[in-house]
């Protein structure tokens, strides 16, 4: 018997997926991120509902069934995000003490 918050091993992937692994994360993201409590916060992880990781797991199923050149040429034609965040050195500054 599987709970709730899991979802099957044994789950059978759609014939029209065109990316099975996608399509299993986002169902086990979904699986966790189901519901809302009565406070209206997700019962997995305390945010408000519709919380981020469920919206974009939503989204991360929708990407499942299109294929892989629609997906890339999609992200190719839109700017870098965080681009102008990764500008910096990566190792934190060292503070010694006096």
């Amino acid at each position: 018997m599987v709970s709730d918050s899991e979802i099957s091993a044994d789950l059978v992937t759609p014939a029209d997926v065109a990316d099975p692994l996608l399509w299993r994360d986002a169902q086990e993201m979904l699986g966790r991120h189901s519901r809302a409590n009565r406070y209206g916060e997700c019962v997995w992880c305390a945010r408000t509902w519709p919380c981020p990781p469920r919206r974009l797991a939503e989204r991360a199923e929708a990407a499942a069934y299109r294929s892989t050149e629609d997906g890339w040429t999609d992200l190719a034609s839109r700017p870098a995000r965080h681009a102008a965040r990764n500008a910096g050195p990566f190792d934190p500054p060292t503070f010694h003490p006096r």
